[in-house]
């Protein structure tokens, strides 16, 4: 049957082989075993490309399929809404009938008897009870719209139903579908089942009949109400409506509670186990439409059906309904009255546990609104109430994001919080901090992350799933004051995992190392060294780790711990170990890197030649020359080595020359300008020297240095001239009509960087040319040009960090 169902798109309307359609060939199969399947891709062939009377033998079938199991193929029923739900080609009055009888007999007493001994609780062991922080949800209106369509077409689940729940719904749906209703309202209240049911369906609409009360004189009971405001409830949204929504939904609302209410003339008695839902229901769109009547008259029902009371007397699944009904009435005088919720609460007489009643309007509040949801949370630790843990790992959850993480850390040391759900949160947010690249945190939410890791690995090892955002907080631990619980950190999770490879890296231990050493903890450098492997599979990067370390702390001018990872693991008297050409020099000026004497960098040349054509180590080589003040030497190493260097390399040792002559104090004022202009001229004509970026700053900081001359109208011309140049100034400082910060004229500025094409860098030019003008014109008086630089350089720091964060979160997705 399915292969000549495949044949039917292609040869449908055409004679196939053998004089036989292929449609009718699969319809023929199936009379067959229609008993014993459920021939659904058959009808479905039939729904897309039948005719007429095809659809009616499809209605046929299908109807006959479904009175004959009580538990039919759920791909039968969604086969059927969409037979109802379908605009193009509408049944005729004939087939709605057909349909209609078929639901009639599923509610006859041979399908409600099988299936009432189906859903027949089994007996069970005693259940433990739930301990008091549980939080069980509320029988509400998507379960009865749910328990409305078992009452139909129930399943093997049909179990989980409470039986009284579902003997209103099978009542209910005998009350529909009764022959005393009209077909039209029959049918309607079918449809408004479909669109429920249905995935396919578009938004809930009203019958096409258009009535919504009773028919025959029946009442009309709850089906129609529960089913349209279970579909309010999902279409409405969270929080209050805008002005122009609120009279549609009022629309639909107040005629449908007028209707529900007509029940409550004495004609029928009123269930309290599926009143609650329903009133609960009405008052949480009341209080999304602020309609005050609707809500007085919602209250002075439950009040006549003691529908407040009795919190404390009922079983514990009528607990959570009652509370779910306090909550919404909470929430409809909120809304109505024009009071915030905590008032709304504390004004509100409850005759039970308030605390249940807060936990529920907590857990609505977490759904909607995360916000206020929070505020009750905080309403809730400081009263003493117990909140559900659910809701609160919920809310935890949903504040791990990168706008609203800082209130999630807290969390961290809640009471009560289990190790599962503490690492849950805690990775959830060290995840934030990954993929936003934090740099840094405030010190006491560090020292809370550093708690709550030290805590959940101290003895026990992480997931491997998780080591890169904990990787990722060793660092900003370190930036954030906290570097010797950071390395603790490290050292448990170290003696925790089973092999170094299955968490850490050299290139993780180096980055610990570097940023140890950026933010000058050089004492904890050495706790990072003892964590490289030893073992002969690692010897290459133990020697480099130890060389990069040693490197790193001569720059930093920490000269005895330099001196100290020179030697890790050696004994220097004995053991023969062969040293870089910069290491060997490191150790030539004592470590010394910053301010070495003169009389130690006699040998930094002659070590040179072991690699004259390395650009790095002539680079380290011209620098420590410089530094001790040795330019001529400096430059002759630099004139040596030209015919192996790229230019770029050129213009870097040229920078550290020129700027070397502004180390030394010997020349000051005008002479140092000149000097510092010639050197580069002869640079430029002798090396090939081509100025960059860092040129042009250091020439500014020669012309600030020149005090007598350079006085602070000058300096504000020259700050004029760099933004006329295009470095960084947004249009709010920029005076009217000028263009520049300080509105001067572009007449006698003596520095020219129009040859310089190189791409601004806030980190490499901007920050450190703006902080040298800030700081020559506070020395000379000039405080209110000063603020403004300082307001210019504030502005430019948050949006080079806003455009990291947008370029890290580019790289993260890809």
């Amino acid at each position: 049957m399915r292969a000549l169902l495949t044949k039917v798109v292609l040869a449908e309307g055409e004679p196939a082989p053998g004089g036989a359609r292929p449609l009718s060939d699969a319809t023929r199969h199936y009379l067959r075993v229609w008993r014993h399947a459920s021939g659904r891709p058959l009808l479905q062939k039939w729904l897309d490309v039948g005719t007429h009377a095809e659809t009616a033998d499809l209605v046929n079938r299908l109807c006959r399929a479904l009175e004959l199991h009580i538990y039919p193929n759920s791909r039968l029923i969604e086969l059927l809404w969409r037979l109802v739900l379908r605009r193009t080609r509408p049944l005729v009055p004939a087939l709605k009938a057909r349909i209609l009888a078929m639901v009639t007999t599923r509610l006859s007493p041979r399908f409600t008897e099988a299936r009432t001994a189906h859903t027949e609780p089994r007996p069970q062991p005693q259940p433990q009870p739930a301990p008091p922080q549980a939080h069980h949800r509320a029988l509400g209106t998507p379960e009865l719209s749910t328990a409305l369509g078992t009452a139909l077409f129930p399943t093997p689940q049909t179990r989980s139903v409470p039986p009284e729940v579902h003997h209103w719904a099978t009542e209910q749906a005998r009350r529909a579908f009764a022959p005393a209703v009209a077909p039209d309202v029959q049918w309607g209240n079918l449809l408004l089942l479909a669109i429920h049911q249905s995935e396919l369906a578009a938004p809930p609409r009203a019958p096409e009949d258009g009535s919504s009360g009773a028919a025959g004189g029946e009442s009309p009971g709850d089906w129609r109400p529960v089913l349209v405001l279970d579909a309010l409830e999902r279409g409405a949204g969270a929080g209050v409506l805008a002005p122009d929504a609120r009279e549609s939904v009022q629309g639909v609302v107040r005629p449908l509670w007028r209707t529900w209410k007509a029940g409550d003339d004495g004609s029928r008695s009123v269930d309290v186990v599926t009143s609650r839902p329903i009133a609960a229901a009405f008052f949480r769109l009341a209080a999304r439409v602020v309609d005050g009547p609707l809500t007085d008259a919602c209250y002075r029902f439950c009040v006549k059906h003691d529908l407040f009371r009795g919190g404390e007397k009922l079983a514990e699944e009528a607990v959570h309904s009652w509370a779910d009904l306090n909550a919404a009435y909470v929430l409809a005088v909120a809304a109505c009255r024009g009071v915030g919720w905590q008032a709304a609460f504390e004004e509100t007489h409850i005759s039970g546990s308030r605390e249940l009643v807060l936990s529920t309007l907590f857990f609505h509040y977490v759904l909607t609104d995360l916000r206020v949801g929070y505020q009750v949370y905080r309403y809730a630790l400081q009263r003493g109430y117990t909140l559900a843990e659910r809701p609160l790992h919920m809310m935890e959850m949903k504040l791990a994001t990168p706008r609203t993480w800082q209130l999630a850390v807290p969390l961290l040391e809640r009471p009560g919080i289990s190790r599962r759900r503490q690492e849950e949160l805690l990775i959830a947010i060290l995840r934030v901090l990954q993929t936003e690249r934090m740099q840094s945190v405030e010190p006491r939410l560090a020292k809370m992350i550093g708690d709550a890791l030290m805590k959940l690995y101290e003895d026990t090892a992480p997931h491997s799933k998780f080591k890169y955002p904990i990787r990722f907080v060793f660092c900003i631990m370190i930036a954030s004051e906290h570097p010797a619980r950071a390395i603790a950190i490290v050292e448990a999770i170290h003696r925790n995992v089973p092999d170094f490879q299955s968490f850490f890296t050299i290139r993780l231990l180096l980055r610990l190392m570097r940023t140890l050493v950026r933010y000058r903890y050089f004492h904890l450098t050495h706790r990072v060294h003892r964590l490289v492997p030893t073992d002969p599979a690692h010897a290459r990067a133990a020697a480099d780790f130890r060389r990069k370390l040693t490197h790193s702390l001569a720059r930093a001018g920490a000269h005895s711990a330099a001196r100290r990872a020179y030697g890790y693991g050696l004994d220097l008297k004995k053991d023969r170990v062969w040293r870089t050409p910069r290491e060997a020099m490191a150790h030539a000026v004592r470590f010394n890197a910053r301010t070495p004497a003169a009389k130690h960098t006699l040998p930094v040349v002659a070590m040179l030649r072991r690699a004259p054509t390395h650009p790095p180590t002539i680079l380290y080589a011209v620098t420590l020359l410089v530094r001790a003040h040795r330019a001529s030497a400096a430059r002759r190493v630099l004139e040596r080595a030209l015919p192996h260097l790229d230019g770029r390399i050129v213009t870097n040792i040229g920078n550290t020359i020129l700027d070397g002559v502004l180390t030394r104090h010997v020349v000051r004022n005008g002479r140092l300008v000149r000097h510092v202009m010639r050197l580069r001229a002869q640079m430029e004509e002798r090396y090939g020297f081509r100025a960059d970026r860092v040129t042009v700053n250091i020439m500014i900081k020669s012309l600030l240095r020149w005090r007598g001359v350079v006085d602070a109208p000058k300096i504000r011309g020259l700050f004029d001239h760099m933004v006329r140049c295009g470095y960084p100034a947004s249009e709010q400082w920029l005076m009217r009509g000028a263009g520049t910060p300080f509105g001067t004229s572009a007449a006698g500025v003596a520095v020219n960087i129009a040859d310089v094409d190189e791409k601004i860098v806030f980190e490499k030019h901007v920050r450190p040319l703006y902080r040298m003008f800030i700081k020559a014109l506070f020395t000379r008086g000039d405080r209110a040009a000063a603020r403004k630089v300082v307001g210019i350089l504030k502005e430019e720091e948050g949006r080079a960090a806003r455009m990291r964060l947008d370029r890290n979160q580019a790289r993260w997705e890809g």
